[in-house]
């Protein structure tokens, strides 16, 4: 079973055979809840159209699953900026537990909704969630959308679809208990803007961050930015990142002299 849930998630959709392979997902109804099959989320309630079908078939980017589930603690406090659907949403709720908190950062109207459904689906008491932007400046940033809703992003030339932004620092002054231990930051190109607007969070405490990089550039930039105050960076399998370019477009940093949450090993990054 587990290898037949490969071969259909990891299929390319581009060939005939990857679409025969996946038209049996296709037939599901979008709004159908389904109980998630594997990974971190097992167990828990999923709509099988908020996201990519490898969210509730449990094979959604394992490394970073597996990583999730060795950092995060019972009573940690837990930001998913942008939160997409949710997927690590539910899984920080779960892990956090009942003296934990998750704040769950998402922009997009789509997306919150389904945040909220998943919350609603999994009883998530401990879970609020917040639609807004997170970046350099306070105020209103264009955002705009794409044929896929994981793939929205903000835009400085978009008009037409205004959301409201926030920096870390000034929602960290106005609710002083939600300063993360852990911050998961995937914004789809906009990740110097928000690291730049946490300036003064960062240089007063060490959470650990777990960051999506979108393209070269804001790579090398993320890189210098998050090394220049005391970080180090490390793939997902707990090898250190040393220099540009980086490996991976998936990384982790700690603050230097914070444990290497994960042990580096032989596999890929």
């Amino acid at each position: 079973m587990h290898t037949l849930i490969r071969r259909l998630t990891d299929s390319d959709e581009k060939t005939v055979i990857g679409r025969l392979l996946r038209l049996p997902l296709r037939l599901i109804p979008k709004r159908r809840v389904l109980t998630i099959r594997g990974g971190i989320n097992k167990g828990r309630r999923w709509i099988a159209g908020s996201s990519l079908h490898s969210c509730w078939l449990g094979t959604y980017e394992p490394d970073k699953q597996h990583l999730v589930a060795e950092i995060i603690r019972p009573g940690m406090v837990v930001w998913d900026v942008g939160a997409n659907a949710g997927f690590y949403t539910v899984a920080f709720s779960h892990l956090a537990g009942d003296s934990g908190a998750v704040y769950a950062f998402e922009p997009f109207a789509e997306n919150a909704d389904n945040i909220l459904r998943h919350m609603r689906l999994n009883r998530l008491q401990n879970t609020t969630l917040v639609q807004a932007a997170v970046g350099e400046h306070d105020g209103l940033v264009g955002f705009q959308t794409a044929e896929l809703n994981a793939m929205g992003r903000i835009s400085h030339d978009e008009t037409n679809y205004l959301v409201p932004s926030l920096t870390v620092d000034a929602f960290i002054r106005q609710y002083p208990t939600s300063r993360p231990d852990v911050m998961k930051i995937d914004v789809e190109g906009a990740e110097e803007e928000l690291l730049k607007g946490a300036r003064t969070f960062l240089a007063e405490t060490s959470p650990t961050i777990i960051l999506a990089l979108h393209g070269e550039e804001q790579s090398q930039r993320c890189y210098e930015l998050l090394t220049s105050i005391g970080y180090s960076v490390f793939y997902l399998n707990g090898s250190e990142a040393t220099e540009l370019p980086l490996r991976s477009n998936e990384v982790y940093a700690q603050r230097n002299g914070a444990d290497n949450t994960i042990r580096a090993d032989s596999g890929a990054a």
